[in-house]
């Protein structure tokens, strides 16, 4: 005789019980109340994961039962450990990757639970998960990308059908660009952003900030244009609080451009992008132009107090990126609104020589 599965109420019950154990237990190290609560978190992870893959195909995992999909994710620590295609976790995984690939909801509540994880727990913790999952949306968005680009590409792209699929890519890269840290995602999105805009012309609608957009300024040339514009009518960013999203690209970006040298990917590391020193520059120097002051001042030049250094080394040497560290210089001595009589002379970008 088939087990009956459980419902949402007694999984919920049973996870508030859990969670009260274990705050209750915090304090008080017994080895066999900590051994007993263990197999009640298994039993119910059993249960919970027998309950969201039984459910039928209409219902979103994400969107529909996010209160026991959010607990669940703690089993995605073994993920990789187990190598069978057919595995309760690659199977739960496959059906909750086809879903965010047409519901919204669904792809906010999967990184709002990341969120939630990342401030309700020390990062020596927690950490190890939050790796399985980054790699894990790095690897499902890419091969997103890849089938739509793919589509386009075969001319089997169709606006009705498809566009669900991309406004969901669209949405999710730019809501959380740190996605982009991963160079093959990054390239997939740079071709994916050219052909959809080649069919469409990208706008976005409504009051929504996406912060991603800023981080296609840092983009070959023909993206940086769809990002500029983009940016433009969204706005300028008035607080550093508007630039967090980005802060771990930006990290990198200012890094690079203060050696010498790009850094090169460990071949045993994750591919993270590297645009070419150009680029870099161009990126910056566009996305200064968005920023209102205390952005500029609370999330460039607290976070990255070498960052004036940077910009004026730049202009007193004759490399090709000359020309952007003196517009650089330009639009820092504007908002930090120093007078003329105080800054140095900065040469007309009219006289300058192109590269």
């Amino acid at each position: 005789m088939a087990k009956k599965l459980v419902t949402r109420r007694e999984l919920l019950d049973r996870w508030r019980g859990i969670e009260e154990e274990e705050n209750d237990d915090e304090d008080n190290i017994d080895p066999f109340k900590r051994r007993r609560l263990h197999q009640q978190k298994e039993l119910w992870f059993a249960d919970a994961y027998n309950f969201l893959i039984c459910l039928p195909i209409e219902s979103h995992i994400w969107c529909g039962f996010w209160d026991v999909m959010g607990p669940l994710l703690e089993t995605f620590y073994n993920y990789f450990k187990d190598e069978r295609e057919d595995s309760p976790l690659r199977c739960l995984w496959k059906r909750i990757s086809n879903e965010m690939r047409h519901c919204l909801q669904c792809v906010s509540q999967h990184h709002h639970a990341q969120d939630m994880y990342n401030m309700e727990y020390e990062s020596s913790t927690i950490g190890p998960l939050l790796d399985v999952l980054q790699k894990l949306d790095h690897e499902r968005v890419t091969l997103h990308l890849k089938d739509i680009n793919a589509r386009i590409a075969g001319e089997e792209y169709d606006t009705a059908r498809d566009n669900a699929e991309v406004v969901n890519a669209l949405y999710e890269v730019l809501m959380f660009p740190i996605l982009l840290d991963y160079q093959p995602l990054f390239t997939e999105f740079e071709l994916f952003v050219e052909a959809i805009d080649n069919k469409h012309e990208l706008a976005l609608s409504g009051q929504q900030q996406f912060p991603g957009v800023y981080a296609l300024l840092f983009c070959k040339r023909s993206v940086r244009s769809v990002g500029y514009r983009l940016a433009g009518s969204m706005g300028r960013l008035r607080r550093a609080t508007d630039l967090e999203p980005l802060q771990p690209l930006l990290k990198k970006f200012i890094s690079s451009i203060e050696t010498e040298a790009l850094p090169s990917a460990l071949e045993t590391s994750t591919p993270r992008p590297q645009p070419d020193r150009v680029s870099l520059w161009v990126g910056i120097k566009s996305l200064l132009g968005f920023l209102d002051p205390p952005a500029f001042e609370e999330g460039i030049l607290e976070r990255y107090p070498f960052f004036l250094d940077i910009v004026l080394n730049h202009i007193s040497s004759d490399s090709v990126e000359f020309s952007h560290a003196v517009t650089c210089l330009r639009l820092l001595f504007e908002m930090l609104d120093i007078t003329s009589y105080c800054a140095p002379r900065i040469p007309d970008e009219s006289t300058l020589p192109s590269f």
